[in-house]
């Protein structure tokens, strides 16, 4: 059982925990009774953390494309056949006639309540070696997947002129680690080491802290983390040629049908083909490995740090979209 610093036991976690779920269904409850038109695209359940080769959706519609998105907002536990180092996902959009988007942000805010709190109970504890993830599911007793939690419900008040699901191919996103960070984490690892008088790995962890002596104590390094492929989705409301929002496709949106608006032309989400997603990028900054064992690079050209707010919009319809509560 875990304590928090002063000997309480972690209620507020499980507490948060339930206003968690609560939140999800009572949007669950709103959205479903609104609904004029709903499309999703199931993808596999990963059993390995390999990529794969060839990802063929399933398109469900109606109320069965309702079912699969209750579930899917609600889905913070891990399934059965579920890899721990994978996410489910399901892409696709859903037409309500009037607004949800007042329930979607309490629904929002509830997954960052519970976030912000789990993150100072770990610091409490001052558990180093131990992530948020495996924190959470010892302290709750169930199999929380982190990432689907972390996700935002997206909603849009308009109806958009087209909706676009495409596949992001095989990508690494840069994550900003500080070098006082790191030296601690290898600091607990030597430490560990000496404990264990695996000489080896002594040995190479000076060897590393050495590496960085020689660093400004401002340097920020960069850890590269692979990202699979995965569905993106991108809504056009004006005219122009470039598109207004681009979601994270790893839950359906939800979009107002307007109805003296045309219906949105919806180009559905394909089979993801490797050979045809690999190209190189031309816009690749210069990496120079400090650490390769931990995949820590020093930047020197500037990379921006991209997520899932990253394109700035002029949109005036009110939404969802890059607001992270």
């Amino acid at each position: 059982m875990l304590w928090a610093k002063g000997g309480a036991m972690i209620f507020d976690l499980r507490d948060a925990w339930d206003d968690m779920n609560r939140a999800q269904h009572d949007f669950n409850s709103e959205w479903t009774s609104k609904v004029v038109a709903a499309q999703v695209w199931t993808l596999p359940i990963k059993a390995t953390a390999q990529s794969s080769k060839v990802i063929t959706p399933i398109l469900l519609e109606g109320q069965e494309a309702i079912e699969a998105t209750k579930k899917g907002i609600t889905q913070f536990e891990k399934e059965e056949t579920q890899h721990p180092g994978t996410v489910v996902r399901l892409p696709g959009w859903i037409g309500v006639h009037t607004s949800v988007l007042a329930s979607a942000r309490v629904a929002n805010r509830a997954r960052q309540r519970f976030l912000d709190l789990l993150g100072t109970e770990v610091d409490k504890t001052n558990l180093k070696t131990m992530s948020k993830g495996k924190f959470a599911r010892s302290a709750l007793k169930v199999q929380v997947v982190l990432k689907q939690i972390e996700r935002r419900i997206q909603v849009f008040d308009g109806t958009p002129r087209r909706i676009l699901f495409t596949w992001a191919g095989h990508t690494a996103a840069p994550e900003a680690v500080a070098l006082s960070k790191v030296i601690e984490k290898l600091q607990i690892q030597l430490e560990d080491a000496i404990r264990a008088e695996d000489l080896p790995k002594e040995q190479q962890r000076k060897m590393e802290l050495r590496a960085l002596n020689g660093l400004s104590p401002e340097a920020v390094m960069h850890r590269y983390r692979p990202i699979a492929p995965h569905p993106r989705v991108m809504l056009y409301f004006g005219e122009g040629a470039r598109y207004d929002a681009m979601p994270h496709a790893n839950l359906p949106i939800f979009v107002v049908m307007n109805e003296k608006a045309p219906w949105p032309r919806v180009d559905g989400l394909g089979t993801f083909d490797p050979e045809k997603a690999r190209r190189l990028r031309s816009d690749k900054a210069t990496r120079h490995p400090v650490i390769p064992r931990l995949d820590l690079y020093l930047q020197t050209d500037r990379e921006p740090i991209k997520g899932e707010f990253d394109h700035e919009t002029s949109m005036s319809l009110a939404s969802t979209y890059n607001q992270k509560t």
